[in-house]
């Protein structure tokens, strides 16, 4: 018997377990197609091993207990934010987050059967307006049972991949020497916010009428509007089209931003909020360098344009 059946038998009367979709990451799980009280849904089922299996990531206590903290992350943002967040900046909709123990089944409607698909690159600048509303409307929040520094590659999370980094013997040039710097800054910020912390394009659902919904919350937490934003245009932009296109999207986003905190939270200036994350842009690139140059120096991400951003960033005053 599936270990998540005792999970959802309190919960439906009738259940029907159908295919299962992918396997979650290093053995945590499955994703599963069912019909619960004859409605189409879709669980995550979450069971921790105690061994993670992984080609770039070390076997330890640390990366194991990060991994169990990201999907206790991920069903208090389920159980406690996803209900009421706004209509632009909704997430898929969670009928049942359902925990024992270690073990979870997050049980969600099928967006599928409700005429959502997986986004695609024509769906870029409707998840900029999710981002924008999503960080307005958690703007100076607390992150309660999230993670207090949000996303999966924060410089206190990965001192493995920390270590592996070289240290370059001209420190105005060194990721090393600037990473605790760069961290603190990046934390420093007065404002923060929630954000995603995993906001790749295919983490984002999409209707036709460009309706978008969001989901993966596993690393979600306090955090500045601009790391989300990078991350998502890792996603979706190569180096050429990062060149091209990276700055008009950044503002578009900001144009969005602006109109939703309006909106949420009209007390707070949206100006400054802008000039103060618009100044942290470079770190937040500098500050993903330093992780994929300490887990994987041959990343394809690692372009021109962010070490353009993080040439910036160690040679300019943002430090």
């Amino acid at each position: 018997m599936a270990f998540y059946l005792p999970l959802l038998e309190p919960h439906f009367k009738h259940i029907e377990i159908g295919d299962t979709l992918t396997s979650l990451w290093s053995g945590c799980g499955s994703i599963v197609e069912c019909m619960l009280d004859a409605e189409p849904c879709v669980i995550k089922a979450i069971k921790i091993p105690s061994h993670i299996s992984h080609p770039k990531i070390k076997q330890s206590e640390f990366a194991l207990k990060r991994k169990q903290q990201s999907y206790e992350v991920e069903y208090n943002f389920y159980k406690r934010y996803s209900p009421i967040l706004p209509n632009k900046a909704k997430s898929i909709e969670c009928v049942s987050a359902i925990n024992s123990g270690d073990d979870y089944a997050l049980v969600f409607k099928n967006f599928t059967k409700h005429g959502f698909a997986q986004a695609s690159a024509i769906d870029i600048k409707p998840i900029l307006t999710w981002l924008a509303h999503f960080h307005a409307f958690s703007l100076n929040k607390p992150a309660k049972g999230l993670w207090q520094q949000g996303n999966y590659w924060h410089l206190s999370t990965r001192p493995d991949e920390f270590n592996k980094l070289k240290q370059s013997a001209d420190k105005k040039s060194d990721i090393k020497s600037a990473a605790h710097k760069i961290d603190k800054t990046l934390q420093a910020s007065r404002y923060k916010t929630l954000i995603h912390g995993d906001a790749k394009l295919a983490n984002f659902a999409a209707s036709e009428l460009s309706e978008i919904l969001a989901y993966d919350f596993q690393y979600v937490g306090a955090g500045v509007g601009v790391t989300d934003v990078m991350y998502f245009m890792t996603s979706c932009f190569n180096d050429e089209h990062l060149h091209k296109y990276a700055d008009a999207h950044l503002s578009y986003y900001f144009s969005q931003f602006k109109s939703a905190l309006g909106v949420y939270q009209p007390q707070i200036n949206a100006d400054d909020v802008i000039t103060t994350w618009h100044s942290l842009w470079p770190l937040a690139w500098a500050d993903f360098y330093r992780f994929l140059a300490g887990w994987s120096p041959d990343h394809f991400k690692i372009n021109s344009y962010m070490m353009a951003q993080v040439n910036l960033t160690l040679s300019s005053n943002n430090l």
